[in-house]
Formats: C-alpha cells, structure tokens, sequence
C-alpha cells in the first residue's frame, strides 16, 4: 500500500498554492507509507522541481525544497515499500524513465516481462519502475490504456511527461483507489476521498455544488491535454478467484450470516444490489465494494474505498485488517453477542 496524490491546472492561470496544497495532501497520505516521500513538479517549460527521500512526510515537509512559482501539476507519492530498499534513491517514488514520470500505488507481479517489452534494463529494483519504463518505450501517455492493459496486479497511477507538461494521465487497474475531482480550472486526485477534499477546502474553497469527488472506475484512464480530459477504458487483469470464499454477511436481527460462494457470484449481481461495507456499514453498489483476502483468518471482507485504503502489510508480506478496522468489527460483533446473551435471559428460570 502506498500513496499517491496530487494537482493539475486546467487553466494555466489560475491561482493556486501548489507548495500548501502539496503539504496537505502528503499530510493526509502519510498513513499509506512512511518508507520514502517525494514529489516531481512541472511548468511551462518541464520539470521545476523533483525531489525524495527515504523518510516519512512529517520530515519530508520540514526539510523539502518548495514548488517553484510558474509550476503548473504536481505528483506526490508516499510509499510502504514491499520490494526494493528505500534507503536507495532509485526505488522511490516519483519514477523517472526517459521524461516520463509516474507515481503508482499498488503492486505488480510481471515487471521483469514489462521490461523484456520495453526494452530497458532495471536502475532500481521496485516493481513500479516498469511501468515508467513500458510507457517511455511506448513514448506517449496516450498509450496509458495499453500499458495498464498488460500490469498484473493491483494500480493506480498519475503520469507525465517532461516534454508535455501540459498533459497528465490518471488511470486506475484493480484494487487501488483512486479519488478524483475535476473542475473548470483545476483537477485533484489523491488515494483517499479526504486527501482531495482537505486539498481543496483549505487553499482553493469550499466544495463546489456540481463537480463531485468520485472514486474512479477500475479499468479507466483519464487524460488531459491542455486542460480537456479524454476517458478512455482498457481490460483490467483480474486475480484467479479461489473456487469458494467467505464473506462475513452482514447480519439480520441478531444472527450472524455467512455465505460462501463460487467464482460465478459476481456475474450473478445486478448493476443495482448493494453491499455494506464490513467496517463502517455504509451501503454501496456492489461493484464498487474492495475485497480484501485475509489467509490468516481464512476470510475475505468487503469494503468501501476508504475503508480498503486502511489496509495494511504485515513484515512478511501477508496481508492483514488494519487494527481500527479490527476494532469496528470485533465492536460489531461484540454488540451482537451481547443482544444474543440479552434475548437469552430468563430460559433458564
């Protein structure tokens, strides 16, 4: 789990404080990696400004060189690293191949046959240095759609290219979220729905009425190119199911529920039903639940997107449920126990 955020002016004019606004957003993704921070920011004329470390945001913040006046975007990473030691600069984010630069949360599983397509060897040896390096092979980031055609594993990621500062792509795979929010004369993004929302309300203003922050769609790309957006879509890699998993159901009176089910459950859903998440209890459509597999306790739960990005590592690489998470359910449950014990008072007299 990593982080990633950042802005782009639609309108090159516009006023915005892009050194505040990276303070914050690093602020609120400090809690998706604290093994290296970084940010790269463009202006008319390429990169202004590039720079990261291996420590968290709080000292990255104290110590940083700021935004130059004339910037226009910028993308700002914190990252939990799972492959490649952040003590060298290489394997932290943001990720440099040719002009292009990427920040990317999430995880892939075929960067050494990304390379073989791209031709490049490795500087570094995070598995996220392949995609910078498959879409300099490809040399535009309009051909973001077939690159995250060909990653195998969970991303989302922002880019640009130093010899179109003008341009920025946002595209999400599986799994990791990514929040946008787009306006007449600016775009934010960020990992989380709050690390756009505190962005905006402390250094633009209030949210605006009609754009609205949205969690973008798995297997989406956005791209923009002087300030106009083009949507485009590609086939997401999915994870082999395993044949059946279980859900902790959310329960009816005071019974806890669960349903175990084949791979084809999915397919089986309307576009309509919806799923509460297991943490927080708010009700989505079902195509927008994150599931996330826990081989410990043999369980696969079902959350919402902030939820999910509470989702953690532990040091061997096995997933795990956050502990306030943990302590959301164990509550839910307790509560349940306690109605059961309640119900049950009286039988024995």
């Amino acid at each position: 789990m990593c982080g990633i955020a950042g802005v782009y002016l639609r309108d090159p004019h516009a006023k915005a404080d892009l050194d505040g606004m990276l303070t914050t957003m690093l602020e609120e993704i400090e809690h998706r990696g604290g093994d290296a921070t970084g940010f790269v920011a463009l202006g008319d004329e390429g990169v202004t400004e590039w720079q990261k470390a291996a420590c968290d945001s709080k000292d990255f913040n104290r110590y940083r060189r700021s935004i130059p006046e004339g910037s226009r975007s910028f993308l700002a990473h914190t990252r939990w690293a799972t492959q490649g030691l952040p003590a060298f600069v290489e394997n932290n984010h943001p990720l440099r191949r040719g002009s292009f630069f990427v920040v990317h949360n999430g995880h892939i599983s075929n960067d050494d046959q990304l390379f073989e397509l791209a031709g490049r060897e490795r500087f570094g040896q995070v598995d996220s240095e392949a995609i910078p390096a498959r879409l300099a092979s490809f040399g535009k980031l309009a051909a973001a759609p077939k690159l995250m055609a060909e990653l195998h594993g969970a991303a989302a990621i922002a880019a640009v290219d130093e010899k179109n500062p003008h341009e920025l792509v946002l595209a999400r795979g599986s799994s990791s979220p990514l929040f946008v929010l787009q306006t007449k004369k600016y775009v934010l993004f960020g990992s989380t729905w709050k690390t756009v929302s505190e962005a905006y309300t402390k250094h633009i203003g209030r949210l605006p009425k009609k754009a609205k922050i949205t969690n973008v769609p798995e297997g989406t790309v956005l791209h923009f190119v002087d300030g106009k957006v083009t949507k485009m879509t590609f086939k997401t890699w999915q994870p082999p199911l395993p044949k059946h998993k279980t859900i902790p159901w959310k329960a009816t009176s005071t019974e806890v529920a669960t349903y175990s089910f084949p791979s084809s459950f999915f397919a089986k859903k309307k576009d309509d039903e919806m799923l509460d998440c297991d943490a927080c209890g708010i009700a989505l459509p079902w195509h927008e639940i994150e599931y996330r597999y826990d081989p410990e306790e043999l369980t696969t739960y079902q959350f919402c997107p902030e939820c999910d990005a509470l989702w953690e590592y532990d040091g061997d690489g096995r997933s795990k449920v956050s502990a306030r998470i943990h302590d959301v359910i164990d509550a839910e449950w307790e509560a349940i126990n306690l109605a059961n014990l309640a119900e049950g008072e009286g039988d024995d007299e």
